[in-house]
């Protein structure tokens, strides 16, 4: 079943260089027909919000697949994508081992994601996307267009990014934890 948006990995402008990311993907969130989600949030609302949703994603996931670790791969970031809009991610984390067979080709990350998810707003990831070059990638979208991707192609990574209201979209307006 197809995702509400396609997002990519990480922001190319705030990600580092050597972060994979699957082809196909595009930076920030928009609708399924390629329409930009104006964002309803500031830095400031958005990221205890999304940035709590991340914990909890990445807890469930430790405990659903014990010796599967998670660990910061970038920092929380804020930049301007090209079409001037500011989106806003909470840290990108990276399993410590592929994910793929241990979660069953994901369907223990639906188990334990979709309910945090609902939680939170969005809806169930929906299966998997197709995506090229032997990604495994799933992702939800919810009505404020922020989107979460879980990617493996070991190792796998859990992004959050979310379109935030902000004049100067500098990275000093996200909150220190």
């Amino acid at each position: 079943m197809a995702v509400l948006a396609v997002v990519s990995f990480a922001l190319t402008a705030c990600s580092p260089a050597e972060s994979p990311t699957p082809a196909g993907t595009s930076s920030g969130a928009s609708t399924s027909s390629g329409t930009a989600v104006p964002p309803s949030a500031s830095v400031a609302e958005a990221f205890p919000k999304y940035d709590a949703l991340r914990t909890e994603l990445v807890a469930a996931l430790e405990k659903e697949m014990p010796g599967i670790t998670w660990s910061v791969f970038s920092a929380a970031s804020l930049a301007k994508v090209d079409d001037g809009r500011c989106i806003l991610q909470p840290a990108v984390m990276k399993s410590s081992a592929d994910i793929v067979e241990p979660s069953h080709r994901f369907e223990d990350v639906f188990a334990v994601g979709d309910p945090i998810l609902a939680e939170h707003g969005f809806p169930a990831f929906g299966g998997l996307d197709d995506v090229p070059g032997g990604w495994i990638v799933t992702r939800s979208q919810d009505a404020a267009g922020a989107t979460v991707s879980i990617e493996s192609k070991f190792p796998a990574t859990l992004t959050i990014s979310v379109p935030v209201k902000s004049a100067k979209c500098d990275p000093s307006e996200i909150p220190k934890s």
